[in-house]
């Protein structure tokens, strides 16, 4: 038992991009049992959720904006240019405020790429992929929980997800966590195909927490 303990404790828990690429679970699940005490988020949704967003594909966290403008973007292997790399009239300022409140160049700091054969802008940053204006919206609540508001942070971003997913109406039951989850990817309603993954990683996921309770693992 102690062996599948440390297994689980240790077995690194995957991001989308950023700065961050992975972290043990175990301490991923200390930030979102924090989280959950600021948000009554539940932890394993928390958890189930950027697990979800490092799944979504090889465009994650390969892009650079190349002009504050337009928005247009470029792949980090200077091959392959894009129109849509950044919503210019919603996310490219928050962006640069962002970025150099951070001392990070704007020009120099990896988001994602727009999805190829989908509509829409690309842009999301770090573990959690959040655009910039959402991130501005939940930033004062994240360093006041955290004491830091860095999107590439592992901590703050676990933060900043239970946050808004708390915002997005999640709490414990299920149809709360689907709606949630289908908000936060867009497509809204009350069941997706993305929401559905979602729920069956927090079974999973919520099974591995409860191992570690059950057996007196400390986070």
């Amino acid at each position: 038992r102690q062996k599948k303990v440390t297994e689980i404790r240790n077995k690194l828990f995957s991001f989308a991009g950023g700065q961050t690429k992975a972290i043990p679970f175990g301490t991923a699940l200390q930030y979102a049992e924090q989280a959950e005490k600021n948000t009554g988020t539940p932890a394993a949704f928390v958890l189930a959720i950027l697990t979800q967003e490092s799944a979504l594909g090889a465009n994650v966290g390969k892009c650079y904006l190349t002009d504050k403008d337009t928005g247009a973007a470029i792949n980090v292997n200077g091959k392959t240019t894009y129109k849509n790399g950044m919503k210019p009239t919603r996310d490219v300022i928050p962006f640069i405020n962002i970025t150099t409140s951070l001392g990070m160049d704007p020009y120099k700091t990896v988001v994602s790429c727009p999805i190829a054969g989908v509509a829409g802008w690309g842009g999301a940053m770090g573990p959690a992929q959040f655009i910039a204006s959402t991130w501005q919206g939940v930033a004062s609540r994240v360093a006041a929980a955290t004491g830091s508001s860095n999107p590439w942070s592992a901590r703050d971003s676990i933060m900043a997800s239970s946050i808004y997913l708390s915002d997005l109406g999640a709490n414990s039951s299920y149809s709360s966590q689907i709606k949630a989850a289908c908000r936060y990817y867009g497509s809204g309603g009350t069941s997706c195909s993305y929401g559905k993954s979602v729920m069956g990683r927090v079974t999973k996921i919520q099974a591995d927490i409860d191992y570690l309770k059950q057996y007196g693992a400390k986070n």
